[in-house]
């Protein structure tokens, strides 16, 4: 009798213990998170490591940690000196908040900035390459400009990088 308890016990277990190690894989890695991996595709424009079905409630306190900061006006309006040196830069009446959503950083919208101001591309266009198209820096000059080489436009990409460094550092 005993061992029929037993063998029953082991079989539960042995149940219980497949299905949870089969949760745990998923999407061709191995392991991970089954709540992070049964998520559905954010939205464009939205992270994809963030929980967007949270309400404001639940994300007020922790905006900080589980939140990353992916546009980059948030930054640019904290500063109005570095915004009216950007104003410059954009054409005439451009709406600072605007022309800065949807850009990884800080540093990636002020180079872009620089790139359109230095080689008359227009910047609603590179940033639609750079955001919605996911092109580097380089990428979206040379999209733009194709009679430049990808290493022209590579160095533009660079030269206006260093710009970036230098105007947030003011």
């Amino acid at each position: 009798m005993r061992s029929i308890i037993s063998l029953v016990v082991l079989v539960v277990l042995l149940s219980f213990g497949n299905s949870l190690f089969a949760q745990g894989r998923g999407r061709g890695n191995g392991g991970g998170s089954p709540a992070v991996q049964s998520r559905p595709a954010p939205a464009a424009g939205q992270h994809p490591n963030v929980d967007h079905s949270r309400n404001d409630k639940d994300t007020a306190t922790t905006a900080h940690i589980d939140h990353p900061r992916r546009d980059a006006d948030k930054h640019i309006s904290d500063n109005p000196t570095l915004a009216s040196k950007l104003q410059t830069l954009l054409p005439a009446g451009t709406n600072m908040d605007a022309a800065a959503s949807g850009f990884k950083n800080k540093g990636q919208f002020i180079a872009a900035a620089h790139v359109s101001h230095n080689l008359n591309i227009p910047f609603d266009q590179l940033k639609a390459r750079m955001v919605t198209d996911h092109m580097s820096l380089g990428e979206a000059i040379h999209s733009l400009k194709p009679d430049m080489s990808k290493t022209a436009a590579n160095t533009e990409a660079k030269k206006a990088q260093e710009e970036a460094k230098k105007d947030g550092k003011s």
